[in-house]
């Protein structure tokens, strides 16, 4: 018999790892993060919560990648709610120790790992270019996310970031274009969902080389 995710999640608030508020809202809040159906389509115009948010189904083959998983929103909230392959990055072995029971707990072992590893290592390493989907929530400033996200993305793949808490007004100036242009993504739109807010970008699959940097160099040198 499996663990419930929700208990999951209490428990990484024993171990400091999500506030209360944070689990009790985990799996809403991850949920979320599949509501970009219809974006990009001819017809839709980015800009700020253009899209009320349609729920994905995503295909049992796609490899996708949580960055900064922590205590596992969204990433293994996620990997709860879909078929397919995950793969959890978080540079702390601490967390990743509690990453890994938190899978076997689950039983979804078979199709999810967890990386004890930085992003940049990942994004430069065999994941590159393969991912389907990429998700985000608190990982980076907007440039970095961008910067580590894109290289993982296979073409039409997405990278999808929860915004900050408030209206969402300033959420369209956060992600620059010429900028994501740069690294082969474009933003397909936003939408909100259960009061939360979300952004997508998609990949036309040419990012290049030379990205992502060094996280010190992006951050002392950010894209944007």
């Amino acid at each position: 018999m499996t663990t419930p995710v929700e208990e999951i999640l209490d428990a990484a608030v024993a171990e400091g790892f999500l506030t209360p508020l944070v689990a009790a809202e985990g799996p809403a809040h991850s949920a979320g993060f599949l509501r970009f159906g219809g974006l990009g389509d001819p017809g839709v115009v980015p800009g700020p919560d253009v899209a009320a948010g349609v729920l994905v189904a995503l295909d049992p083959a796609t490899i996708a990648v949580d960055l900064g998983t922590g205590g596992g929103v969204p990433g293994l909230v996620l990997a709860t709610l879909t078929s397919n392959r995950w793969v959890l990055v978080d540079r702390g072995d601490r967390r990743c120790t509690f990453l890994r029971w938190a899978v076997r707990e689950l039983g979804i072992a078979d199709r999810v790992e967890v990386h004890a590893v930085d992003a940049v290592s990942v994004a430069r390493g065999e994941l590159r270019g393969r991912a389907g989907l990429v998700t985000a929530r608190s990982f980076a400033a907007p440039g970095p996310t961008a910067e580590c996200a894109a290289p993982l993305l296979a073409p039409d793949g997405v990278l999808v970031v929860s915004e900050p808490p408030g209206d969402g007004s300033g959420a369209w100036n956060r992600w620059v274009p010429e900028a994501l242009d740069q690294l082969g993504i474009a933003d397909i739109g936003g939408w909100r969902h259960g009061g939360a807010g979300y952004r997508a970008m998609r990949s036309s699959g040419s990012c290049p080389q030379r990205f992502p940097r060094r996280f010190k160099q992006q951050l002392v040198d950010p894209l944007f």
